[in-house]
């Protein structure tokens, strides 16, 4: 893996980490794991299944970004938090595999 990669894929982990632990997340927050899953995906790189990770946490952060109030985007996350999980565990692997 590619360092640019490799960081990129860390950075995620870590605010996928942040996101989960406190329920909640920032418009910058979200603005940012947003361009960094799109940076991601553009990576030859990626996987298949990484790649479809990065789709869903774009798509996340988007629905999450076009709330109006930090309470609607906290309840958002808690709905998601499954989801969330998911995302987390899969990227620990990769993180862990390479």
């Amino acid at each position: 893996m590619k360092p640019q990669t490799k960081e990129r894929a860390e950075l995620i982990f870590s605010m996928l980490g942040q996101i989960i632990q406190k329920k909640s997340a920032s418009e910058n927050e979200l603005n940012r794991l947003t361009e960094i899953c799109q940076l991601l995906k553009e990576d030859v790189e990626v996987g298949e299944k990484t790649s479809g990770v990065l789709d869903d946490l774009c798509e996340f952060g988007e629905k999450a970004l076009k709330l109006d109030s930090d309470k609607q985007r906290e309840e958002f996350i808690q709905q998601e938090d499954r989801k969330l999980e998911e995302y987390y565990e899969h990227f620990k692997i990769l993180l862990e595999g390479k």
